[in-house]
């Protein structure tokens, strides 16, 4: 039994571990020890000051608010049905608008509305341009019309406009509407500490008060008490004028006691790591590139021509690579037969155009695999490297080891789950690949590599590096006019074909089946026209969300004299 390179890497890693454990431990007591309780501490006083301040801020704004009303209340009739105020009111009325405004600079506008004319008096603080002051006077008068409240109401509420937030409260007065806006950069933080930044939430959402956008996502709003979060300190506080919740985030120190303390630490676990890079770096050398030498090596014979060329297995160094070789060599081997069959008579030509499936296992598709294995080396990710190798050797085994050119629906879709993990660890977080196919259809046989095919085409055709690609394969049994069996259907999120594709697929003659886009699906179509002597088991299209819809009719049979051999 050959040595793992799992075995030595997991001892390797599991020395580095536990000195970096001892190292974290450390830090951690320090800092909650002499460090987080204060910063807590410190930062709740800021913020429950920040907090009341607003809270007091708000309470003004509101008494102005009332005072307008009950202005508006001893000088014209408020009822509904009542007379609109005459020209001396209104003026009077417009005077103690500005005066308001004037007053304090925590108004940004101020409105009054009778909802039973046209008469709107508006005002706006002299800082708000006058083109966002004309928006705000337009937005205002229909939003106050749904959104007003009590006399006695308090509680202001938050909303946004032209990407801008404002603390909003519109009295209702019998037929008049009297309200306000606060501009929310106005309540920003005035605090001596460095980095502090401050938010508001309603529920709903968290609003930035001048503040770096980007620390939203730091904020727990289910947390009521401070806490930290990625080198921050965040304290909520209940926020009674607006029925939200005030967030302060500070940046915490580094904390240079903590860290001299644990010097000792560090410095030893940055020697033994040294001294484990080297040794991983000679079981890398030994294990893996030596070995991937050898197969690379072996692939560029077997390329030449020579196919009696075969690895000793001996020489593989690691259970892994052992069976890696052996599939080298099993590929060796099929390759030859493959290469003896095409200098068979003119009687099997149409049975080896079925071979096409099949020939797409070339060297130089082997050889691929070899040398992203060989890039992987360098990553430094052996756990990476060896899933990847048990993967390809799995999808290897299934590609050629098969005496018979029909296996089961169950096989074919273990065979793409090894090709898809194989994708996948070469581009993570890229590719997921979902199965929908009931038990009782697993058995079923089907042609070899005719469901792969169509996985591989969306592999081509769909996969990018910026959006993940969802491909889904499920199946059913399935009857129309003319058909009795089962559908496998295969879709993706791609961008699906081109109404040129789509032709050309459709339309492929005979005596030249594949197109140069799309090769697996035209060798499909091609080999369920000889094997069922049928040219409508292979439909294609777009889905409408997007992507491509692929359904593969599989008929049923009652012996095997009801299609070609392969």
């Amino acid at each position: 039994m050959k040595n793992s390179l799992i075995r030595k890497t997991l001892l390797l890693i599991s020395g580095i571990m536990i000195t970096s454990i001892l190292f974290f431990i450390t830090i951690s007591l320090m800092y909650d020890t002499f460090y987080k309780e204060t910063m807590i501490k410190d930062n709740s006083k800021i913020a429950s000051n920040w907090t009341s301040s607003i809270d007091n801020r708000l309470n003004t704004l509101y008494e102005h608010l009332y005072d307008l009303s009950t202005g508006i209340y001893r000088n014209t009739d408020v009822y509904p049905g009542s007379m609109e105020m005459d020209f001396v009111i209104r003026s009077k009325t417009m005077e103690m608008i500005n005066s308001k405004v004037m007053t304090s600079s925590d108004i940004t506008t101020i409105f009054v509305i009778d909802t039973e004319s046209d008469m709107y008096l508006f005002s706006k603080n002299g800082i708000v341009m006058s083109e966002e002051g004309n928006f705000l006077k337009m937005f205002v008068r229909g939003y106050a019309i749904e959104n007003n409240y009590s006399i006695n109401n308090k509680k202001w509420s938050i909303i946004s406009v032209l990407d801008k937030e404002y603390y909003y409260n519109a009295l209702r007065l019998g037929k008049y509407i009297i309200g306000a806006m606060s501009d929310f950069n106005l309540y920003s933080i005035r605090s001596d500490a460095d980095d502090v930044n401050s938010y508001i939430s309603d529920g709903e959402k968290i609003y930035s008060v001048n503040s770096d956008d980007s620390l939203i996502s730091y904020i727990d709003t289910d947390k009521k008490e401070g806490y930290y979060v990625n080198g921050y300190a965040v304290v909520p506080n209940i926020q009674e004028s607006a029925n939200a919740t005030t967030y302060l985030l500070t940046k915490t120190e580094g904390m240079s006691k903590v860290w001299n303390m644990a010097s000792i630490f560090l410095i030893v676990d940055s020697a033994l790591c040294v001294l484990f890079a080297f040794v991983l770096i000679y079981n890398t050398n030994t294990m893996i590139k030596t070995p991937i030498r050898k197969l690379v090596s072996a692939n560029q014979e077997l390329a030449s021509g020579d196919f009696e060329y075969r690895l000793n297995t001996e020489e593989a160094g690691s259970q892994e690579f052992e069976q890696l070789y052996q599939s080298f060599n099993e590929m060796s081997g099929k390759i030859k037969d493959l290469t003896i069959e095409q200098y068979d008579s003119e009687i099997r030509r149409q049975q080896n155009q079925l071979k096409m499936l099949r020939a797409q296992v070339k060297p130089h598709t082997f050889l691929n695999a070899i040398n992203t294995i060989n890039n992987m080396t360098y990553t430094g990710k052996p756990e990476d490297i060896r899933k990847y190798i048990a993967a390809f050797a799995s999808f290897t085994r299934y590609m050629l080891y098969k005496a018979k050119d029909w296996t089961t629906v169950e096989d074919e879709i273990k065979n793409i789950d090894s090709y898809a993990k194989m994708q996948q660890i070469r581009f993570p977080e890229s590719i997921e690949i979902i199965y929908d196919v009931p038990a009782e259809l697993l058995p079923e046989k089907i042609p070899y590599l005719i469901l792969f095919s169509l996985v591989q085409n969306s592999f081509k055709h769909a996969m990018t590096l910026i959006d993940k690609t969802y491909i889904t394969i499920s199946g059913e049994y399935y009857e129309e006019e003319n058909f009795k069996g089962f559908r496998l259907i295969e879709e993706d999120n791609g961008p699906g074909f081109s109404e040129e594709a789509l032709e050309k697929i459709t339309s492929a003659e005979a005596d030249d089946p594949f197109t140069k886009e799309h090769l697996g699906l035209t060798n499909v179509r091609y080999s369920l026209n000889l094997i069922y002597k049928r040219d409508d088991l292979l439909r294609i299209s777009n889905r409408e969300e997007g992507g491509a819809h692929i359904e593969l009719l599989i008929p049923e049979m009652e012996n095997d004299d009801e299609i070609t051999g392969m």
